[in-house]
């Protein structure tokens, strides 16, 4: 997990197929103490799990569903069963208010009406098997699966939305800078590979620089640059889980424009160099076989 700066606020970066964060999980995961400006939606599915919201915890026995408030600090963690047999299994998802606001344009209003209590004493449950059809799908082989799983994931916005709002209208004035950011989020996805720059964006939407470096940090609370590096580190990652690759290339592949810009963004991020972060995910990948 990375943190914006030292307020413990995650760094989000949307599973590529959704307008989220979207895991499922099947490990004995953890999260310490962070926030996100988005909603998160914890689901057991056949683990309990133990969450902390804003020093209150709450323990949830598989198939049931818990929802997280925007900007609630919280720390999740599957609870260990030692006689298990089997992989725990559990799903994670976190809304990108940004990338949301395409489909829901007054999003960061309508995540403040919702009446969280309500939700978590009567939705649990009835969410579970939208839940699980995403997990489903997600560990799937299905071609369509991804298809199949956003039909899910809509769904469970629909529910939320549609059921546990506190007042069927979204109070609030119609903020017209989410739709651009949800342009910005969309032009960064479709050229971080190439040497793009804040300025050229600025320039690309007709902004100043410095109008669009504070909006674009309003709403994704990380700096334009930040985020397409994030987006090129997650290309690298994959690019050296191959083993013959090589390391001078991967950098360029994935869009930073020289090999000292990558190392010291993945030195940051990851806080080793990518020789060393190959070395021990293969060897991870060894054991496991």
């Amino acid at each position: 997990m990375r943190y914006v700066d030292d307020s413990k606020q995650e760094l989000l970066v949307s599973t590529t197929q959704f307008p989220a964060l979207v895991i499922a999980h099947q490990s004995y995961d953890k999260a310490r103490y962070h926030w996100h400006s988005g909603l998160e939606v914890l689901y057991a599915k056949d683990c309990p799990m133990s969450v902390v919201v804003n020093g209150a915890m709450t323990v949830l026995q598989p198939g049931q569903a818990h929802v997280i408030p925007p900007e609630a600090v919280h720390a999740v963690h599957m609870v260990k069963d030692e006689d298990r047999g089997t992989t725990p299994q559990a799903l994670s998802v976190t809304v990108n208010p940004v990338e949301m606001s395409a489909f829901l344009p007054r999003i960061l209003q309508a995540q403040r009406q919702v009446d969280y209590d309500r939700c978590n004493r009567h939705g649990g449950v009835a969410f579970a098997p939208l839940c699980d059809e995403i997990y489903d799908q997600l560990v799937g082989v299905s071609q369509v699966k991804y298809v199949n799983a956003n039909a899910a994931f809509f769904a469970l916005m629909g529910r939320i939305f549609d059921d546990f709002m506190q007042s069927k209208a979204i109070d609030g004035p119609d903020d017209g800078d989410s739709q651009s950011i949800s342009l910005i989020y969309r032009y960064a996805r479709d050229h971080f590979l190439s040497s793009i720059t804040t300025s050229e964006a600025a320039r690309h939407f007709g902004y100043s620089r410095e109008y669009f470096s504070r909006l674009f940090k309003k709403y994704s609370g990380t700096s334009f640059m930040d985020y397409v590096n994030e987006l090129r580190l997650k290309v690298a990652c994959e690019r050296l889980r191959m083993p013959d690759a090589d390391i001078g290339q991967v950098g360029r592949v994935a869009g930073f424009p020289n090999e000292r810009g990558f190392q010291a963004a993945f030195e940051r991020k990851f806080g080793l160099t990518p020789g060393q972060w190959r070395d021990i995910e293969l060897s991870h990948n060894c054991d496991d076989d």
